[in-house]
């Protein structure tokens, strides 16, 4: 008899775990499933045709002054150094770097430096970095989840916003800039 009892618990602990993992995965992909609608996305980021705030008191990641007089649109992406979405981006980002020479673009880091230089040890992650230690920067352009982008015209004005997990999101983002009408 105690031998089933004993069985019976070892099940039950392993169905509770199993479902606390299953939960887990649920919240962690929630930003996705809920920022899939254009509805949703309309709600996070500052509105399109709003100006974004300036990130001219800031310094980047090497300790230069953000410049907040740039020629040139601003692609800008939120990247939390544990969200393996935002890892995955970098290769894709990278990329779009080097192709996309008429914007500039910028990452913002949210978290801790020690997690940051984790992240980015051992690879290269192309563009001006900001790091968002207090999550300030992300409050005060309103973005929820990562990895989320803004795309900011030559006057700062949002022109299109998004998640951003791979090329084709960049190159969608970028598009906006392009057309007269804005879009999310």
């Amino acid at each position: 008899m105690n031998e089933v009892l004993l069985y019976s618990n070892i099940l039950l602990w392993l169905a509770v775990l199993l479902i606390g993992f299953t939960l887990f995965i649920i919240f962690r992909q929630f930003g996705e499933v809920y920022l899939s609608t254009g509805e949703s996305i309309a709600r996070d980021g500052i509105a399109i045709g709003e100006r974004a705030p300036s990130l001219s008191n800031r310094k980047a990641w090497n300790g230069q002054p953000i410049s907040s007089h740039l020629a040139k649109p601003v692609l800008l992406v939120f990247l939390s150094p544990t969200c393996k979405a935002c890892i995955d981006l970098i290769p894709d980002w990278n990329q779009a770097v080097h192709q996309q020479r008429e914007i500039h673009f910028r990452v913002v880091l949210v978290g801790d430096r020690q997690k940051s230089e984790k992240i980015l040890k051992g690879r290269t992650l192309e563009g001006e970095i900001i790091l968002d230690e207090d999550h300030s920067i992300l409050e005060e352009h309103r973005i929820r989840v990562t990895p989320f982008a803004l795309i900011l015209d030559e006057e700062g004005v949002v022109r299109g916003k998004g998640l951003c997990n791979g090329t084709g999101h960049i190159d969608n983002l970028i598009s906006y800039l392009k057309s007269e009408s804005v879009a999310i």
